[in-house]
């Protein structure tokens, strides 16, 4: 018996520590499984993050260091994601700050260009900053600039004035550093104070004289693809897809749709067009919070295109509340991509009420990879031949023989107003449905931009 009863202990003892040790196992999470639960709890604009200075990105950077000067499209030295931390250090320190409203421009500098200026709001909300002082100097920023010189300074163009802020805390010694190394030699040239006539050109002038072109593309989305077409419309529609009702219009649009509430359209030309009439009514109009609304969505949905960053941002009206309008815009080859007008082109544009998406376009042409051995670099006219190719001197377009010679837009006083030159690739797709994009010179005079062939320097569009 008393055999029979230390048997039972033993055996309660062991139960006892197995129980411990497995709870022990148990308990003592892998460290993947405990980031996706601590990812769970994250609020959305946590876990959205480091996404954001992904999209809020420049379009170009220019640097002028001593001699030299040059713009680059790319950021391989991650010059713009360590610059987002000395402008966090401005932000936090800004009260302690000497902050200078109409600064004169550093002499050496990395400006960082955005294509529109930014609401100081979604640098202050990623920051997590409640300073309505930087908010009511700055309002928006289209320009960072480094000061090359000063270490312990950044500054703001706000698309009135030069706004700098200088503080010990400010440190931008790593960015300066890696621009210290750029082999300027091998970064795209420039011309200074080039003259037509007697007007002199305000701007530096690119001297490239050589692109790849045309460049063969294929839309991101293919109507004929249905297993793929359905899967987004799955994706879209979530546990209401079964309720959906699917139509082929004449055009051969693929149209889903949900009750009148909600519908999804993918035309043959891959545009992808929803909207939702299912928001709640919203009295919240902030511009950050919107804003993480739609970078989360996009992440969710189809993902951001590559290279892709924030163009443009407006308010909104529907039914009763307001919301705001972001458009997206991206780069291929290094170089931005510009939509013809002729019709309303973007490539992702998104509407926000509160938190709810309410409309999503999005138009993506990827790099043909099977048509490479197609596409050269090609010889193109140099900018300042386009622009004397395009110039009338006599304010007129000329009558010969009753035939009306090449319309010339440019004429000599709008040599002084030129702000900007540069290449990029235009996109007709939506308008003659070509898989192609051709490379342009694109020339900003005034309010204006004049999109010319750099093949032949003819006038494309003037927006």
């Amino acid at each position: 018996m008393t055999q029979s009863k230390i048997k039972n202990i033993i055996l309660l003892a062991m139960v006892i520590i197995c129980v411990y040790l497995s709870s022990n196992v148990w308990l003592q999470l892998p460290d993947f499984l405990h980031y996706n639960i601590e990812a769970d709890e994250k609020k959305p604009d946590e876990i959205v993050a480091a996404d954001i200075w992904n999209v809020v990105r420049p379009i170009k950077n220019i640097i002028k260091y001593n001699d030299n000067y040059t713009i680059t499209y790319t950021d391989e030295d991650d010059m713009w994601g360590k610059t987002v931390y000395i402008i966090n250090d401005a932000f936090e320190n800004f009260e302690d700050s000497n902050v200078t409203e109409f600064a004169v421009f550093p002499s050496n500098y990395l400006k960082f260009d955005f294509s529109t200026g930014i609401p100081s709001e979604i640098f202050t909300g990623n920051m997590n900053i409640e300073n309505e002082n930087i908010i009511n100097t700055l309002k928006n920023i289209k320009n960072v600039i480094i000061d090359l010189e000063n270490l312990n300074s950044i500054y703001f163009y706000n698309g009135e004035n030069t706004v700098k802020i200088e503080n010990e805390n400010i440190n931008a010694h790593d960015v300066v550093n890696i621009v210290k190394k750029i082999d300027f030699k091998n970064e795209t040239q420039y011309s200074f104070d080039r003259k037509i006539g007697e007007k002199t050109i305000q701007v530096p002038v690119p001297l490239e004289q050589t692109a790849l072109n045309p460049v063969l593309v294929q839309s991101e989305l293919d109507v004929f693809d249905s297993e793929k077409i359905n899967e987004i419309a799955k994706d879209y529609f979530k546990k209401d897809y079964d309720y959906v009702r699917k139509s082929v219009e004449v055009s051969g649009n693929l149209v889903y749709m949900y009750r009148t509430q909600k519908v999804l359209k993918i035309n043959d030309e891959g545009l992808l067009d929803f909207y939702d009439a299912t928001m709640e009514p919203s009295n919240v109009t902030d511009v950050y919070e919107s804003f993480v609304a739609a970078v989360n969505f996009t992440n969710e949905f189809l993902g951001f295109p590559k290279d892709g960053y924030l163009s443009k941002v407006e308010s909104v009206h529907y039914d009763g509340s307001y919301g705001f309008r972001y458009t997206f815009a991206y780069k291929i080859l290094e170089r931005p991509i510009l939509f013809s007008k002729v019709r309303d082109n973007s490539a992702l544009q998104i509407d926000v009420v509160g938190d709810d998406v309410v409309s999503y376009k999005r138009f993506i042409r990827n790099i043909d990879d099977s048509k490479m051995d197609k596409m050269n670099e090609t010889q193109i006219l140099p900018a300042l031949d386009v622009i004397n190719k395009n110039l009338d001197m006599q304010n007129n377009t000329e009558t010969v023989a009753d035939e009306v010679t090449e319309l010339k837009p440019l004429k000599p006083d709008m040599i002084k107003d030129i702000s900007n030159i540069y290449l990029g690739y235009f996109d007709l797709s939506r308008v003659s449905k070509e898989q192609v994009l051709r490379v342009v010179w694109v020339i900003e005079a005034g309010n204006k931009s004049y999109i010319f062939n750099a093949k032949t320097g003819t006038l494309i569009e003037e927006w």
